[in-house]
């Protein structure tokens, strides 16, 4: 019996939660995970896993053991870690993830360059607007944009996101524009839910902070839905500015309230935590830092 293999089978069990999942990442049929599991318990003399048609359950031995399996493969994971990170030549694949509206406006456009630098790096970009985990997914790193709160995670800061209150011309004409942002309070305010504070937005009145509390007839957590609707004139909306730059370049929408608006959201490259970090990782996040630190899209808010 392989031990080790038995061991990081166990685990990828326990962290994704079905048979059939890991079975999918080793490219072998679920029986066989199956069979590896119920060896290791054998060898042990104990059960680590409650299994009924629904779920896994861990057995308090199969949590203690869970545990120790977890410090054991991080120590041999960091050990070969520490070795790749020594190598001169960064290699092999990397796994990023990304919102989908911000990976495809300003994380695509610079990945040419990123694998013309390094021509020994596959990526692998996954872009979504769901909240992944790194660790249970296996993903190298991700882009983030807001307040962090996984205390697990490393982070590193590439730029900021400033936010602004935008509407389309056609829209002010008919309902004038806000001077103040209470009010807001009689517009039709579009609410771009992928914001954490959702029909609250949040402004600053010199050294006083401000909470409006919004409504409108229309919101979505999609960044083409939400900035159709505004652009259409159908309301108004606190959005990211690098989410409406060309709109605004262009004309066809129209910023307000720009001296009350907060300070701007961190955005963070986050990747789990490790004593040594792959020197991929290390050169896509450089790369880039780079390349936001040239752009005044990303710079902090005044």
């Amino acid at each position: 019996m392989d031990q080790l293999g038995a061991m990081k089978i166990f685990t990828r069990v326990v962290e994704t939660g079905s048979f059939s999942a890991v079975a999918r990442e080793m490219h072998t049929g679920q029986p066989a995970i199956s069979k590896q599991v119920a060896a290791l318990e054998d060898r042990l003399g104990v059960r680590l896993l409650n299994r009924t048609s629904r779920k896994l359950t861990l057995t308090e031995a199969g949590a203690n053991y869970h545990e120790h399996c977890q410090s054991i493969l991080s120590e041999i994971s960091d050990a070969e870690e520490m070795i790749q990170s020594l190598a001169t030549t960064p290699r092999g694949r990397l796994r990023v993830n990304v919102s989908v509206a911000f990976g495809r406006l300003h994380i695509a456009p610079y990945l040419p360059g990123f694998l013309e630098r390094y021509p020994h790096i596959t990526l692998d970009i996954s872009m979504n607007d769901r909240f992944v985990d790194l660790i249970a997914e296996r993903v190298d790193l991700a882009i983030r944009i807001g307040p962090l709160a996984d205390s697990s995670l490393v982070a590193r800061n590439l730029g900021h996101s400033p936010l602004v209150v935008v509407g389309a011309p056609s829209y002010f004409a008919k309902h004038g524009y806000p001077g103040h942002p209470e009010e807001l309070k009689r517009h039709n305010c579009l609410i771009y839910t992928f914001l954490l504070t959702g029909n609250i937005w949040h402004f600053r009145d010199g050294d006083k902070e401000l909470a409006v509390q919004v409504k409108g007839n229309c919101q979505s957590d999609n960044t083409d839905g939400i900035r159709d609707v505004i652009t259409a004139g159908t309301g108004l909306a606190m959005v990211p500015y690098w989410m409406v730059q060309a709109e605004l370049n262009n004309g066809l929408l129209e910023r307000v309230l720009d001296g009350y608006m907060p300070w701007s959201s961190p955005i963070s490259a986050v990747y789990p935590m490790s004593k040594f970090v792959p020197l991929k990782v290390r050169c896509f996040i450089d790369y880039l830092k780079e390349q936001f630190d040239k752009n005044a899209l990303f710079k902090r808010a005044k």
